[in-house]
């Protein structure tokens, strides 16, 4: 290299031996600095590695949740750096959901936390102050950032999916009560109609005497009728479609009640039209027995037993 350099420098000016000098020099300066990195690189990929195994052996021991004062996450680093490998960072993801739901339940216990707004959107002003709320309790809990073992960012993403569980868990509750209120409302409709008819039927028989209608009358109580469940099939468009009641019995009728509102139901029955009748919904007679107790007033001879 230097006979070359003393020939170009016989034929070339002083300014083109410099700037070739030069060139050298920063071809020698780029080679070890390409060793460097190289090892450096090695250095990094080995504290990776090592950091891997030890997340690892926690997540087999189920010691991840906590780190001693002494001891810092060693997936903390490789979170930050966007390098913690996906299965471990949504293993992160889990357990930190679960701790922030299990700080927010602590703290909903308490009169100064009130808890999410669900009418609100999960971004209001108010339900971001209560997510920083108990991501601040959970640093609290660690002893500061650098000791827990979750980002904020894994907390506020969990603290998210938690409002949503606790918005549609309300939504459902709400709909199941209101469902139950339907079906509630439905069955005593139906025993309002049923008690209708039978008082309705009581002019349409020709009874013996006075006595024997008036003794008809005095079993007609709301709670004296038997309760009807729906039947549904599919109506061909997967929407269900009542085709039909199934009657509970009451454990407690008497021979001579049952035949009274026979009585009634076929007078009723026979009142109707053609067009009426084909439109009424079959009734058969379900296995279950009903849970309705015998209602205050009923008289003696209505009830099993008590005659």
């Amino acid at each position: 290299m230097e006979g070359q350099i003393n020939r170009i420098r016989s034929v070339m000016s002083e300014d083109c031996v410099v700037l070739l000098e030069e060139l050298i020099q920063s071809n020698r300066d780029l080679a070890a600095e390409n060793e460097k990195l190289r090892q450096e690189h090695e250095k990094t990929s080995k504290h990776q590695a090592e950091a891997l195994n030890r997340i690892e052996q926690r997540l087999k021991e189920g010691k991840l949740q906590a780190f001693s004062a002494d001891e810092q996450d060693p997936g903390q680093e490789l979170e930050k750096q966007g390098t913690l490998p996906f299965p471990l960072l949504v293993e992160r993801g889990t357990m930190g959901t679960r701790s922030v739901r299990k700080l927010y339940r602590v703290l909903i216990k308490r009169e100064d936390f009130n808890g999410f707004e669900l009418d609100e959107n999960a971004n209001s002003d108010n339900n971001r102050g209560i997510m920083d709320r108990v991501i601040e309790q959970v640093l609290h809990e660690y002893g500061g950032q650098e000791r827990c073992p979750w980002s904020r960012a894994i907390m506020q993403a969990a603290l998210q999916r938690y409002f949503l569980s606790c918005h549609e868990t309300r939504r459902l509750k709400t709909s199941l009560k209101y469902e139950e209120h339907k079906k509630k409302s439905r069955k005593n409709g139906r025993q309002k109609e049923k008690l209708t008819r039978r008082t309705v039927a009581l002019d349409m028989i020709q009874w013996q005497d006075a006595n024997a209608k008036g003794r008809a009358a005095e079993v007609l109580l709301l709670d004296a009728m038997s309760s009807e469940e729906s039947s549904y099939e599919d109506d061909g468009d997967g929407q269900p479609k009542v085709v039909g009641y199934k009657v509970k019995g009451l454990p407690w009728e008497s021979r001579s009640l049952r035949k009274t509102k026979k009585n009634l139901d076929k007078a009723y029955q026979k009142s109707l039209t053609k067009r009426a009748k084909e439109r009424t919904l079959p009734r058969t007679v379900s296995s279950d027995l009903s849970e309705q107790e015998p209602p205050h007033g009923l008289p003696d001879w209505a009830v099993e037993n008590c005659n």
